[in-house]
């Protein structure tokens, strides 16, 4: 068990690369194709007939169509080594969802021809002229929620006639992060959240005061609502007019929650959490071991749902 172990963990090193990444010689491996061993089981009948018949013809058509397949070989390695790739990310996406994985590669110097990339099942072709760089997208499919770590990155060609497959595997230090599954809110689900003002329930608190528009001034308004870039037209004094309303704020308890199950809690915080975001409205989070203040836009969501995406699976 010892050589094995010492063995895989040494090709396990060879393998990792940190990002940028340059595929070098020590990272490019080639073999021939089924075509090409198909290939290559003709030129070695083609020669033995032209030993046999000692035949020149035979011979000058062998070595031609060997000479293709050994160009062939080093236009296919060629085509993939020293080509670059800057970052690569995985996007968050609720389960069930798939994550998008984002990869900026760059070819360095040279045009780079009918290049694939592949993460697990999936796979996206590209081509790349000298010097060019180019963002490439995968959809990357999940199935449980909380870090997602990124499967070995296959890059390859077959490029140029098909007879060999030059291919790069690496294993990137790249970690995507599943939000838990959502689950539809219904109306029920809204009252039984705990607010943060004095009503309770959807509890209220806030006034705001956003600039709503001009109207014509009126003696009341005093001086501090002209608006002097309007009342400047000649038209006479406008006044700022300002919209008061209240700013809703909610707290998302986690034993407040209508849910049996441990995973169907976590997805329906999860969708209330989209819910409140969606309507513009101020919402916290509670839950057993954190707590996470009011507030709103896509930084604080993400905060929450992250949160309730690394909550421990149930024992």
């Amino acid at each position: 068990m010892v050589l094995p172990r010492f063995f895989r963990n040494l090709v396990l090193a060879r393998l990792r690369a940190d990002l940028p990444a340059r595929l070098d010689r020590k990272r490019v491996f080639i073999l021939p194709t089924r075509a090409g061993m198909v290939f290559g089981a003709f030129l070695l009948a083609m020669l033995l007939a032209a030993i046999n018949y000692t035949n020149n013809l035979a011979f000058l058509l062998t070595f031609i169509l060997g000479s293709v397949a050994v160009v062939s070989a080093i236009h296919a390695y060629a085509n993939l080594a020293g080509l670059e790739l800057e970052y690569g990310r995985l996007l968050p996406a609720y389960c069930g969802e798939e994550a998008r994985l984002q990869f900026m590669f760059r070819a360095a110097g040279r045009e780079r021809r009918r290049l694939q990339v592949r993460v697990g099942l999936t796979a996206a072709e590209m081509s790349l002229a000298a010097g060019e760089g180019r963002e490439l997208d995968l959809a990357v499919p999940t199935t449980r929620r909380g870090r997602l770590p990124l499967d070995k990155v296959v890059v390859s060609t077959r490029y140029p006639l098909g007879l060999f497959r030059a291919w790069s595997p690496l294993i990137l230090p790249v970690t995507g992060l599943v939000y838990p599954r959502l689950l539809p809110v219904d109306a029920l689900d809204w009252h039984l959240m705990q607010g943060s003002g004095e009503d309770g329930g959807l509890g209220a608190v806030a006034q705001s005061g956003e600039f709503g528009g001009i109207r014509p001034y009126q003696p009341q308004d005093g001086p501090s609502r002209i608006s002097w870039k309007a009342s400047a037209r000649g038209l006479g004094l406008f006044a700022k007019e300002y919209r008061s309303g209240v700013a809703r704020t909610l707290v998302f308890d986690w034993d407040e929650v209508r849910a049996s199950e441990y995973e169907e809690r976590i997805s329906l915080l999860a969708g209330l959490v989209r819910e409140a975001e969606r309507r513009g409205l101020g919402y916290g989070l509670r839950l057993p071991t954190l707590f996470i203040e009011p507030g709103s836009g896509a930084a604080h969501a993400h905060r929450c749902l992250e949160a309730l995406a690394l909550l421990p699976e149930a024992a």
